[in-house]
């Protein structure tokens, strides 16, 4: 049995979410350790605690993680991921950089092609007709068909009507000679006939059996019976192969879907079930293990799309519209087709949405904290900058200066700025939703006797 195991393995939270079995399918196992972070179920860390291997943790470089984010940009996929995602990334292209190489991977992503054309391949035409199956024409095709061949009946007709007599004659002279030349055939046969003659002679070995002619073709026809039933032997194994078992069905439903393709060992590969890392990973052409094991095949590239006034880019990490200015962006796939023309594929299915844009703004607060909710490119932000005590720097070569936490350091916490500052990086206005009403104020009606 030819060894399928990864040497390196990458493994997302889902692959600890759904306790795979990870060293079936690689020999050393690594990940990041804000994945082992996202772990918060009890019994999901007690398995984390009792793994049956080594889980190495590990932090990408500088280098690959820069790499991964300007190619998820490429391929329309970052607003899709998160930090964490691109770590994973990050680290699986790492391992590969120092233990395969870089001359296979793409420094650019690959765009789909679709072809569009009338004619159907030839693979899809029927040659032989099924029994019981009857394809009828078009009504275009039959009617000039059947104008054809009335035009050729009557040129026919016409064309017999007009004959000269000369080729009357020339048929008279013709079915002379071929009567001449009958009967120079019959006076031939009775010249042969008359040459025959009977020998009065009789054979000596007329009477004599031939055995060995006998057994010789009772041998090649046993061989002949025998090479036949294993000929039906053969077709009757390759029928059973055909037949979808109770042992098969999961690998023919993975054929027919076009999901996986041949298994193959690969270095380094990365085990998640996002789309958005399963797309960067194989347009960067690195390998990809789904919690089977198997290799998956899926290839998009995604520009945006503003549903106001129907424009693209392919700036993915834009917000709003650089044409009409509005927040109506729309991530889409885009493909290429035969003329090398791009080709948008909008799901329709999927309605647009008007959350927050029929509810009226907040009102709009001044000052140097203030929360205010973005809505053009372009909209001035105050800034965040330090105050007067927070300026004045701090002498790190004082004696009684501690490296870390120090008590003697100079901190700001008395001026209204330091009072009014924000207590996360997060503006308040990102974490909580303006425009919806807060649920824990409720106002009675009170009525006045």
């Amino acid at each position: 049995m030819v060894n399928t195991k990864f040497k390196y393995l990458v493994a997302d939270t889902t692959a600890f979410i759904n306790n795979v079995q990870l060293n079936e399918y690689a020999e050393s196992v690594l990940t990041v350790p804000d994945v082992v972070n996202e772990v918060k179920s009890k019994r999901q860390i007690k398995r984390l605690v009792v793994l049956p291997f080594d889980l190495k943790v590990q932090e990408p470089d500088a280098d690959a993680l820069a790499y991964v984010t300007n190619f998820a940009k490429q391929t329309g996929d970052y607003a899709s991921l998160s930090a964490i995602d691109l770590k994973v990334i990050a680290l699986t292209y790492q391992l590969e950089k120092l233990h395969v190489g870089t001359e296979h991977l793409r420094a650019a992503p690959v765009v789909s092609r679709t072809v569009a054309s009338k004619t159907k391949p030839e693979e899809f035409h029927v040659k032989t007709p099924l029994a019981g199956f009857y394809n009828p024409t078009k009504d275009g095709e039959s009617d000039a068909n059947e104008d054809d061949e009335t035009k050729d009946d009557i040129n026919s007709v016409i064309e017999n009507a007009t004959e000269p007599v000369e080729q009357t004659e020339a048929e008279e002279a013709s079915t002379e000679a071929d009567d001449h030349e009958d009967e120079l055939t019959e006076e031939q046969l009775k010249a042969c006939f008359e040459k025959l003659s009977c020998q009065p002679e009789e054979d000596k070995d007329a009477g004599v059996l031939v055995p060995e002619k006998s057994e010789k073709a009772d041998q090649e026809s046993k061989e002949e019976q025998e090479e036949s039933t294993e000929e039906e032997e053969n077709e009757e194994d390759d029928d059973d192969d055909a037949w979808i078992t109770p042992s098969n069905i999961q690998r023919v439903k993975k054929e027919m879907a076009g999901e996986v393709e041949d298994e193959k060992p690969a270095v380094v590969a990365c085990m998640t079930t996002d789309f958005a890392i399963q797309n960067v990973l194989k347009q960067i052409n690195l390998n990809v293990a789904a919690l089977n094991g198997r290799v998956i095949k899926h290839l998009k590239t995604y520009i945006l799309r503003c549903y106001a006034c129907f424009k693209t880019t392919s700036i993915i990490t834009k917000v709003f519209c650089p044409n009409c200015g509005n927040k109506t962006l729309k991530r889409v796939a885009v493909s290429l087709d035969e003329n090398g023309q791009q080709v948008v594929h909008i799901n329709t299915r999927r309605p647009l949405t008007a959350k927050f844009k029929n509810q009226s703004l907040p009102r709009p607060h001044g000052g140097k904290h203030s929360r205010n909710p973005i809505l053009v490119e372009d909209q001035p932000i105050p800034k965040q900058m330090p105050s007067r005590v927070a300026k004045t720097k701090t002498n790190a070569l004082d004696e009684d200066y501690i490296a870390g936490y120090s008590p003697f350091v100079t901190r700001d916490v008395d001026s209204k700025s330091a009072l009014l500052r924000s207590k996360g990086n997060i503006k308040q206005w990102a974490r909580n939703n303006a425009y919806e009403e807060d649920r824990r104020k409720r106002r009675y009606n009170r009525l006045v006797k």
